[in-house]
C-alpha cells in the first residue's frame, strides 16, 4: 500500500503553521524543548476499508494525497475518528482550509528534513495496519525524532499574539463559536464559509491576527465577541439569560490554563 510522499508531508507541515488543525487546540507540531513530534498525520477518508469515512472510490494515490491528509494531535485525532457522523470528510476539509488560511506559511528548508525523518521513521519502525484513523505513525501518540545536527524550531515572534498560547486558544475558541452559531443562522441565504471570519479579521486589523502585537489581542477578542453577539443564536441565548461565550478569564479558569 502506498504512503504519502515526502513532498506531500513537507507541504502539510508548512500549511499547518506547526499547529494541530483542530480549532482552538493550539498544540505545536514540535515540542520545543525535546524536538518531539506531537501531532499525527491523519487520513480524512480512511486508508483502509472499515476505517472512518472510508471512500472505496479513491485510489491509493488519492488516499495519500495532500487533500486527504490533515494534522491532528492524538486527542483530537481520536475525537474526530470516534465520531465520524459529527466529523464527516467535508467538515474536516473545511476545518483544514480555515486553519490554513490563518496559520499557513510558505515552505522552508527545514521542512524537508522533518518530512524525511518522519517518513524514514515510519518505514523502519512501523508496519501498516488497519487502525482507527489510519495515521502515519500507526497509533503512536508521540514520536521522538532526534535530528542528526541542530534541532529546528519554529517560534512565533516574541510579543505577538501567536507567541501566547493562551491567547491563541481563546481566540480560536471565539472563531469556532462564531462559525458554530453563524453557520446555523436560519436567515442566511448564502452558502456559509467557515474561513470567511478569518479573512474578515485580517482585513479589519491589516494582518494575520497571530502576527499582531499582544496589545491588539483585546481588540481582536472584542471584534469576535461582537460578531458572535450579532448572530441569531447568541441573541436568542441572551434573551434566555445564557452567555454565548466565555470571557477570557473564564476560559482560562475552565480549562485550567
Amino acid at each position: 500500500m502506498a504512503n504519502p510522499t515526502q513532498t506531500t508531508i513537507k507541504r502539510l507541515f508548512a500549511q499547518s503553521g506547526e499547529f494541530c488543525t483542530y480549532p482552538g487546540c493550539g498544540r505545536h507540531v514540535i515540542e520545543r524543548s525535546s524536538g518531539t513530534i506531537m501531532v499525527e498525520v491523519c487520513h480524512i477518508n480512511a486508508r483502509s476499508p472499515g476505517g472512518p469515512r472510508y471512500d472505496s472510490t479513491q485510489t491509493d494515490k488519492e488516499r495519500n494525497a495532500y487533500d486527504n491528509l490533515i494534522l491532528l494531535c492524538g486527542d483530537h485525532h481520536k475525537l474526530v475518528d470516534s465520531q465520524p457522523e459529527q466529523y464527516p470528510a467535508e467538515e474536516l476539509r473545511r476545518m483544514k482550509q480555515a486553519h490554513e488560511l490563518s496559520f499557513g506559511r510558505s515552505e522552508q528548508a527545514g521542512d524537508t528534513a522533518i518530512a524525511k525523518m518522519i517518513l524514514q521513521f515510519y518505514a523502519q519502525n512501523f508496519s501498516v495496519e488497519r487502525v482507527s484513523g489510519d495515521i502515519i505513525f500507526n497509533g503512536a501518540k508521540t514520536v521522538n525524532i532526534r535530528p542528526p545536527a541542530k534541532r529546528i524550531y519554529y517560534t512565533p515572534l516574541a510579543g505577538t499574539i501567536g507567541a501566547d498560547q493562551q491567547l491563541v486558544r481563546y481566540i480560536e475558541h471565539l472563531i469556532q463559536r462564531y462559525n458554530e452559531f453563524a453557520s446555523k443562522d436560519p436567515h442566511t441565504t448564502r452558502k456559509f464559509s467557515h474561513g470567511a471570519i478569518r479573512k474578515n479579521i485580517d482585513k479589519e486589523f491589516g494582518a494575520v491576527w497571530q502576527k499582531l502585537p499582544v496589545s491588539k489581542a483585546e481588540a481582536v477578542m472584542g471584534y469576535l465577541q461582537k460578531r458572535i453577539d450579532r448572530t441569531s443564536i447568541a441573541k436568542n441565548n441572551k434573551s434566555k439569560g445564557y452567555p454565548a461565550y466565555s470571557s477570557y478569564q473564564e476560559y482560562l479558569a475552565k480549562y485550567d490554563l
